[in-house]
C-alpha cells in the first residue's frame, strides 16, 4: 500500500541524488592545462531516455582551440548520435569565433532497428560569448553539405539554420 511519507522519502532521496551529482567532484575545466574535458548528462529516471554532452578540447596556440566532441540523445522514437569537429578563435576575453564540422548518426534508422550507414554532414561558423563567469551563450550558422534520408529532430525540412544556445554551469 502506498504511504505519503515513502513519497517524501523516495522524493528527499532523489533530489539529493541529482542535487549531489551535480556538485560532487565538481571541478572547474583547467583552460591553463593543454587538455581540459567539459562534459554534462541528465541522471538516468528510465532504461530508455538519455542524454549526454561531452568535449575534449586542447590549447594550440595563445587563443586558439581545438576541440572533439560528442552528444547522444535517446528517446521512445529516436537515438542520435553527433560527433563534430572545431576550432575556437579568442577574439578577446569574453568572445570567440567557433567553426568545425559535425556528423549526426540515426541509430534508430526510422524505426527499422539499425544504424542509419549515412551520417547527415555539416558545417557551422558561430561566435561565444561568456555573459557571466558561468554563463555562456552562442549562435552558430549550419549548413548541411548534400542530402539525406533522415533530418535533425524538430527540424523536418530545414536545410541551413541559425541556432542559438546558453550553457550554465554549477
Amino acid at each position: 500500500m502506498f504511504k505519503p511519507h515513502n513519497f517524501h522519502i523516495a522524493l528527499l532521496v532523489l533530489l539529493g541524488q541529482i542535487s549531489y551529482s551535480q556538485v560532487a567532484g565538481f571541478q572547474e575545466p583547467q583552460k591553463d592545462s593543454f587538455f581540459y574535458i567539459e562534459g554534462f548528462t541528465y541522471p538516468k529516471f528510465n532504461d530508455l531516455d538519455h542524454y549526454g554532452w561531452f568535449r575534449i578540447n586542447g590549447k594550440i596556440w595563445e587563443n586558439t582551440e581545438i576541440g572533439v566532441g560528442g552528444e547522444h540523445y535517446r528517446r521512445w522514437g529516436a537515438d542520435r548520435l553527433k560527433l563534430e569537429a572545431r576550432i575556437k578563435q579568442g577574439i578577446n576575453e569574453t568572445t570567440s569565433l567557433i567553426g568545425g564540422y559535425q556528423q549526426e548518426w540515426d541509430l534508430y534508422n526510422q524505426g527499422r532497428g539499425y544504424p542509419n550507414p549515412v551520417p547527415r554532414q555539416e558545417v557551422f561558423l558561430g561566435l561565444e560569448k561568456d555573459i557571466r563567469p558561468n554563463m555562456m551563450m552562442g549562435i552558430k550558422l549550419v549548413q548541411p553539405l548534400g542530402t539525406y534520408d533522415f533530418h535533425s529532430l524538430g527540424l523536418e525540412d530545414v536545410k541551413t539554420r541559425v541556432e542559438l544556445g546558453t550553457r550554465v554551469k554549477f
